[in-house]
């Protein structure tokens, strides 16, 4: 029995101790990094597949049913081809040279082989592309011109105000897409804009917003909306009497009236009362037999944004 509890004792003297082991571990860990390090930096020869981005696609024409990959046989690496079949990496293929007069377009691939190269890492060697051509289907779309609807919500500070409507530049665009489609829309609006508080012009371009199966002649818009600061100037104007015939006289009451004008402020103090005219018309009289008379402004700075006068009507005397 002590000769069996001796043996015992001798076997777990001879395992590592807690130290040891750790150290041991990290030798492990090393030599595997070490051996994954020297297998994935020599190179392979692979077939990759890659799927396809295609660009430069002549405008008014849309693809479809087109090949979505192609396989290059390539030398590279093993942590770049892991990176490729870990990333999915696409490759792009030019349509700017290809003629789309035909019904059937052939995309020839050899001839991009330089350019496919520089999509893939510095050091890689590309041998060969599988296939070398490709067939690709496409349909030509008709066009259409349209306006741009801006959506935006626009809240300008306690005394601003805007000195002309909203402008979308351009205010509409060509758009390409099948027939049926085209004859289904009116109008193209753009991505939401909102701007809160404005106490300042507003500038911005804000992209439309993209329908499937359809091409616009542009991306974006530009919102243009000018802003000032504004406030009122109040004047006393004297009422003229128009089309009065000869020999005739009206006498109003009252003469005159007040009109209280929203201005920019920045031409608040070169408006006058002269550049307004506020009138009555004497033709109101015998037409209608009218007990008083309507104001009408016929004159005003362009750069007014609101106007309001009092009296509305006035009373009229008669003369020979």
């Amino acid at each position: 029995m002590s000769n069996k509890r001796g043996g015992l004792d001798t076997f777990l003297n001879q395992l590592p101790t807690k130290g040891r082991f750790r150290f041991f571990l990290l030798f492990v860990l090393l030599s595997f990094t070490f051996w994954t390090s020297t297998k994935l930096s020599k190179p392979y020869q692979v077939e990759q597949s890659f799927p396809i981005r295609w660009t430069d696609l002549p405008v008014g024409i849309i693809l479809t049913d087109t090949p979505q990959k192609i396989n290059l046989s390539l030398t590279a690496s093993g942590i770049e081809i892991l990176f490729y079949r870990m990333t999915n990496k696409k490759i792009t293929v030019s349509l700017k040279q290809i003629d789309f007069s035909s019904d059937n377009v052939l995309v020839n691939l050899s001839n991009q082989t330089f350019q496919i190269e520089q999509q893939l890492f510095e050091d890689n060697v590309l041998n060969q592309i599988n296939p070398s051509q490709l067939y690709v289907n496409f349909s030509r779309l008709d066009q259409k011109l349209l306006a741009v609807a801006p959506q935006t919500e626009i809240e300008l500070r306690a005394g601003y105000l805007s000195d002309s409507p909203l402008k979308t530049i351009p205010d509409s665009i060509i758009v390409r897409g099948p027939k049926a489609l085209l004859d289904s829309i009116n109008r193209i609006e753009t991505q939401f804009f909102q701007a809160i508080d404005v106490n300042k012009s507003v500038g911005a371009e804000v992209a439309l917003q993209s329908t499937p199966g359809l091409q616009f002649s542009v991306d974006k818009v530009r919102l243009s909306l000018p802003v000032s600061r504004y406030s009122e100037k109040e004047f006393n104007l004297m009422i003229e009497v128009i089309n009065v015939p000869l020999g005739e006289r009206v006498k109003l009451f009252p003469p005159n009236a007040k009109v209280r004008a929203t201005l920019p402020l920045t031409l608040l103090g070169t408006v006058k009362a002269s550049d307004f005219s506020l009138v009555v018309d004497y033709q109101t009289i015998v037409s209608s037999k009218e007990k008083q008379l309507e104001l009408k402004m016929v004159g005003q700075p362009p750069a007014v944004k609101k106007l309001i006068w009092e009296p509305k009507y006035v009373n009229y005397l008669l003369r020979k």
